[in-house]
């Protein structure tokens, strides 16, 4: 194709380039979902189970389970039941941060599964965790954006924000004792906002975004799962060494109603579902919302918010103190406290 040049005067030719810069500078930016400038940002990265997983009962989520480890057993760099990475850019970081939180043992998993038979305790029992590093999770991202099974919320947020969450991320790393970090627990019962808890994937995510108040009330109610463990399908050191058989679980078609003693008769479960974001994620671009703007990276599908206005308690201080007991959580910090007292001997 050929352009006339006829009518092209050195001035309107410089001016219509300029334009077309322009424009081609605001498409990348979109297209891309990086920022435009050298502004702050979050990215919630999150990479969904590869087979659906059943929440209605006991019995739908134990057979899901099955099926997708079964179907993906033989599938390298996985996460079985999804997972949730965080990433920050910022100035104030000599180079950007890539950091989730991880179950440490696989093994640990299986013992209590099938040598403890702890049955529905697997998903509040504390376990070995630790922090994945920037490399293994780039690779992670990666192999994930392949599979089309990676999506993210990026928020631009502001120097306080990046700051509160560093510090966070710093306090979240220390030695509460001789030996273990917050950070070396893994568990679904954990909310690491709460002094000296470790965290699930998704709970870490989520408690950045609370500590700077951009926790959306309206989409965790979507995002989340909230369920009632019964007490009777719960074993091993949480219920007087009880094994659970797995037929019982196959029997159970409903969660525990909440009649009756919490940590008694049931324990209440909740976590933020990696797959349920997922989707919510992908339905969101199309729906022309004003808050989510639909952007890529690398081809990615995720969605840009804009928080860099959104006030926060500076004040406020990083860690909370619980308040309302959780079986799984009160094991926890026995085992902890009766560790400081064995060292201190």
């Amino acid at each position: 194709m050929k352009f006339n040049t006829k009518h092209f005067t050195p001035q309107k030719s410089l001016l219509t380039a300029l334009f077309l810069f322009i424009i081609s500078f605001h498409i990348s930016s979109q297209e891309t979902g990086q920022a435009s400038d050298n502004k702050n940002e979050f990215t919630i990265y999150v990479m969904p189970s590869l087979y659906p997983l059943d929440w209605q009962s006991p019995s739908a989520l134990f057979k899901s389970a099955k099926s997708c480890y079964f179907k993906t057993i033989s599938v390298k760099d996985n996460y079985l039941l999804g997972h949730i990475a965080v990433g920050i850019k910022s100035p104030l970081l000599k180079s950007p941060l890539l950091i989730a939180q991880a179950s440490a043992s696989t093994q640990e998993k299986l013992d209590l599964l099938f040598k403890q038979k702890v049955g529905l305790a697997i998903m509040g029992a504390p376990l070995q965790g630790r922090l994945e590093t920037n490399e293994e999770l780039t690779h992670k991202l990666n192999v994930y954006r392949k599979r089309n099974k990676l999506a993210f919320i990026r928020y631009r947020i502001s120097d306080n924000a990046v700051k509160r969450m560093l510090t966070f991320i710093d306090e979240y790393s220390k030695k509460m004792n001789n030996k273990n970090a917050p950070c070396d627990f893994y568990g679904g019962a954990f909310w690491p906002g709460y002094k000296n808890e470790g965290s699930g994937c998704s709970a870490f995510g989520m408690v950045l975004l609370d500590l700077v108040n951009l926790l959306p009330e309206k989409e965790v109610k979507i995002w989340k799962v909230d369920v009632n463990l019964p007490m009777t399908l719960i074993g091993g050191e949480y219920n007087n060494k009880k094994k659970i058989k797995t037929s019982a679980i196959k029997r159970a078609d409903q969660w525990h109603n909440g009649v009756g003693v919490e940590n008694v008769d049931y324990v209440k479960h909740f976590s933020y579902e990696p797959s349920i974001m997922f989707d919510w994620i992908h339905r969101k671009r199309t729906e022309n919302d004003s808050v989510y703007a639909p952007v890529e990276e690398d081809g990615a599908p995720g969605l840009l918010v804009d928080g860099t206005a959104v006030q926060f308690d500076e004040s406020e201080p990083i860690f909370r103190t619980r308040t309302e007991p959780n079986l799984f959580v009160e094991y926890y910090f026995r085992k902890i406290n009766q560790y400081n007292a064995n060292s201190n001997n």
